[in-house]
């Protein structure tokens, strides 16, 4: 008897996996690792392919990739470690819902963070590295789509530090700035002035790096954090909270 019963649980869940609407588009090798699985699943979050506050299934996820549930569960993990999901026993990943506290609580680390690594990376910096970020912020003027313009500003930031040294200050505000991209790729600009504005930013920020300038360089970092925490918070629209 158990073993029927076994059995007609497992049909019932294959047949419930064959229901669903599969995306076939990122399908990936079976010697994919977990950390390919998890580059596929954080680019799907962050360009909102998953509906907020929805579970996600392994067993769907490994379909659409073509993997075993393993790396999907291992690329999970990762991803709830990160802040993009929270996993709940025999329910699956859920979306977590954006987040007015959270965007304030995300720029108010960076504020204290990022000053501190400027400050050990302008004396650091290499003609490579500042070539590098200079050609960001160039792709980052050109580009069109939000969502580039998004991975070119969090790329501008995490470039910006390699030369600190600081190894562990680094991965804090990675993490941080793993939870700004969300946010940053749902921006509508409120202005065709706003794009502009946050490319000029960087721009003297790199200036002053350029010219060894420490305290112009904090200046200019701490005055673009708290510009772009007002802009994201007034240029997303986020779920009203219900009492």
């Amino acid at each position: 008897m158990g073993a029927v019963t076994r059995s007609k649980g497992k049909e019932a869940k294959n047949e419930d996996a064959k229901n669903e609407t599969l995306d076939l588009s990122d399908r990936l090798d079976r010697t994919t690792t977990a950390h390919d699985v998890t580059k596929v699943l954080r680019r799907r979050i962050l360009e909102g392919h998953y509906p907020v506050d929805k579970f996600i299934r392994q067993d769907t996820i490994a379909l659409e990739l073509g993997v075993s549930r393993i790396p999907v569960r291992e690329a999970l993990a990762k991803l709830e470690a990160e802040g993009l999901v929270v996993r709940e026993k025999y329910r699956g990943a859920l979306i977590p819902k954006l987040s007015l506290g959270e965007i304030e609580e995300i720029y108010e680390m960076r504020a204290m963070i990022e000053p501190y690594l400027i400050r050990h990376a302008v004396s650091n910096v290499t003609p490579e590295q500042l070539a590098h970020l200079k050609s960001i912020v160039e792709r980052s003027r050109k580009t069109k789509a939000v969502k580039d313009w998004a991975g070119l500003n969090i790329d501008f930031h995490r470039s910006l530090f390699q030369a600190a040294g600081k190894p562990l200050a680094l991965q804090v505000l990675d993490n941080l700035l793993v939870r700004a991209d969300r946010y940053l790729k749902l921006q509508n600009f409120r202005s065709s002035t706003t794009k502009e504005e946050s490319d000029a930013q960087h721009g003297q920020i790199l200036k002053c790096v350029a010219q060894g300038d420490v305290e112009g360089a904090v200046t200019a970092l701490q005055k673009h954090i708290r510009w772009n925490a007002e802009d994201v918070k007034h240029s997303i629209t986020l779920p009203k909270s219900t009492s």
